[in-house]
């Protein structure tokens, strides 16, 4: 999906308004541009109560606030603190070393769709439909224009976690201030619309749809957009999947129950000698769902999430069969969630259970336990070089599949950083480190940011050939093959 967009967070209301404050901006509340409105009797009547409506839309980021929420998205669970009218991304909520500490996101589910809109004719609709940008946008209807905004929800990227007790992320100082997390986003694309004289329309409706069309203003400007609305009309709608609304769930301050809250059996693949699937209430029965979420979880990133769902698993059905079934997955799930020499030694424990006729080898063993340490331990806990590589290598794959630019551009900045380390006359070391560059812009390249592949491309040519060759020739090495990727092909 490609975008030259700025979008920043505003909030679709029927009922009191919210303010936005990003988590760069130093501004304290209650002073700037945003508060302009205050002493209006529409400012307070929106903002005195204090209540806020937890599925903003996103309209009014920037190009960088984009990126930074779908760069720490594509990594962890966001956090937010959310109150007095003002939301701000706590993006230091996270652990630098494990990504997926406190949860992540699964890959998008696209749904069909098509285009709505709303309009907005006065500043009381404005702080009613669109409160967070009533400031910025205030002037505008001040002055007899109407607001319209049009957009298309093409999918949905939904957490790992169901919720987040206060417990879990207590011993990060960074997450103090967080009263929710986003546990859904909407992806999607708007535009803000100011229509000068008439009204821009009706109320709510469908593009096509009676009072749409009634349009009786004959000068128009595009505020804001994000993403491309035509791009919502084609089948691979690589513009149509831009963040365009937060669905956010408030941090539970209540100590977890014993056994824990029941989760909704996720479609997936079972560990091994696992029992059939269970269809009453049973402990037994919920026991299954959860394995099935924690087995979700792990192919997700959230390697803490799996081992929560396990171990409430085994509150509920704690027999033999069921550890034997969970062990395997257990042991991956430590992996992800930094805990590697644990989940080294249960693989093994497992590998060797499973061979009951004693036909592997122990060298076999420790092969397949370290192959797969490579690829579910975290960067920074890789023993060498070459498991750093296949890490970032399955995380650039996993981005990939669920349609995450970021997290390929994240993965190739970190091998950009490990090859300042690079034996750079190891010719095999310095060839699999920039491997990562070129395939995080194939990556990126497959999800139509070319511009962005481009960049990446023509890094990873400097990163293995520089010094190599004059540098003219490396440039037009890069130039000439990029302009043959397919997916890119003559741009």
């Amino acid at each position: 999906m490609r975008s030259t967009i700025t979008i920043v967070m505003a909030a679709l209301l029927a009922g009191p308004a919210c303010r936005a404050v990003r988590d760069f901006d130093t501004t304290p509340a209650g002073a700037g541009p945003s508060r302009m409105l205050d002493g209006t009797a529409v400012g307070r009547s929106r903002c005195s109560e204090g209540l806020i409506d937890t599925s903003p839309f996103v309209v009014e980021w920037d190009a960088t606030d984009l990126a930074t929420f779908e760069a720490h998205a594509s990594r962890d669970l966001m956090f937010v603190r959310y109150a007095d009218c003002a939301i701000e991304l706590l993006r230091g909520c996270s652990d630098g070393g494990i990504p997926g500490r406190y949860g992540r996101y699964r890959e998008p589910v696209f749904t069909s769709g098509t285009v709505e809109s709303f309009s907005m004719k006065d500043e009381d609709e404005l702080w009613a439909k669109l409160p967070l940008g009533a400031a910025r946008f205030g002037a505008a209807v001040r002055v007899g224009q109407s607001l319209e905004l049009r957009y298309h929800v093409s999918g949905v990227v939904q957490a790992t976690r169901d919720s987040v007790i206060r417990a879990a992320v207590a011993d990060n100082q960074r997450c103090a201030g967080a009263t929710h997390f986003v546990s859904a986003y909407n992806l999607g694309a708007f535009e803000l619309l100011s229509h000068k004289g008439a009204a821009a329309g009706a109320e709510v409706g469908v593009q096509g749809a009676a009072g749409i069309g009634g349009r009786t203003s004959s000068e128009s400007s595009n505020l804001k957009q994000g993403g491309s609305l035509e791009s919502c009309e084609t089948q691979a709608q690589r513009g149509c999947r831009v963040p365009i609304r937060l669905v956010l769930q408030p941090i539970d301050d209540t100590p977890a129950a014993a056994g824990g809250p029941d989760v909704a059996g996720v479609p997936g693949i079972l560990p091994p000698y696992d029992q059939p699937p269970p269809y009453d209430d049973s402990p037994a029965a919920r026991a299954y769902k959860l394995r099935q979420s924690a087995a979700a979880k792990e192919r997700a990133g959230d390697g803490q999430g799996c081992l929560d769902d396990l171990e409430r698993a085994r509150a509920l059905d704690d027999t033999p069969q069921s550890r034997r079934a969970s062990m395997w997955l257990e042991a991956q799930c430590r992996m992800r969630a930094g805990r590697c020499d644990e989940g080294r030694a249960l693989m093994r424990e497992y590998l060797a259970s499973v061979d009951a006729d004693r036909r592997t080898t122990d060298r076999q063993i420790d092969l397949a336990v370290d192959n797969l340490a490579r690829i579910k331990c975290p960067v920074s806990m890789q023993e060498d070089l070459a498991g750093m590589v296949s890490a970032l290598m399955v995380r650039i794959q996993e981005s990939q599949n669920r349609s995450d630019p970021a997290g390929c551009t994240a993965a190739a900045d970190e091998a950009k950083i490990i090859f300042e380390g690079v034996d750079r006359a190891n010719v095999q070391q310095r060839n699999s480190v920039a491997g990562v560059v070129m395939m995080a812009a194939t990556c990126l390249a497959h999800l139509d940011r070319c511009d962005q592949a481009r960049k990446l491309w023509f890094d990873y040519y400097d990163l293995a050939f520089t010094g190599t060759m004059p540098d003219n020739e490396v440039k037009a090495a890069a130039e000439m093959t990029f302009i043959n990727l397919p997916a890119c092909k003559g741009r």
